[in-house]
């Protein structure tokens, strides 16, 4: 996705992290879900219970947990692309650059390097 939003526009970067968000936080654990319900119904004797329990879990923890994670990873870098691309494209001055170095060594100090 950052491959697909470094070749647009910051409004194309940031669309791009929207659509991503959206496919991976919403639609995909959607289609999951209506998938596993429909699994469920077929279930049938007395660990039907059970098996429906224990494939709600794994579902919750393998599949769409890390969907909706990937959805806000997804959304973060493509808006930090679309950030990037407008500053680069903006005309800054001494003390705009002069700012934006001071929190760019902050940053890099609370991250460590």
């Amino acid at each position: 996705m950052a491959h697909i939003a470094a070749k647009f526009s910051p409004v194309g970067a940031l669309c791009t992290g929207v659509i991503g968000f959206v496919v991976f936080y919403a639609a995909l654990p959607t289609c999951m879900l209506a998938w596993t319900a429909e699994r469920k119904a077929s279930l049938k004797g007395p660990t039907a219970q059970v098996f429906a329990q224990l494939l709600d879990q794994v579902l919750w923890q393998r599949f769409i947990w890390p969907c909706q994670w990937a959805g806000v990873a997804i959304l973060l870098m493509c808006s930090a692309i679309a950030l990037w691309k407008h500053l680069g494209q903006a005309d800054l001055d001494g003390d705009d650059m002069t700012l934006l170095s001071a929190v760019s060594k902050v940053v890099s100090r609370l991250i460590g390097h």
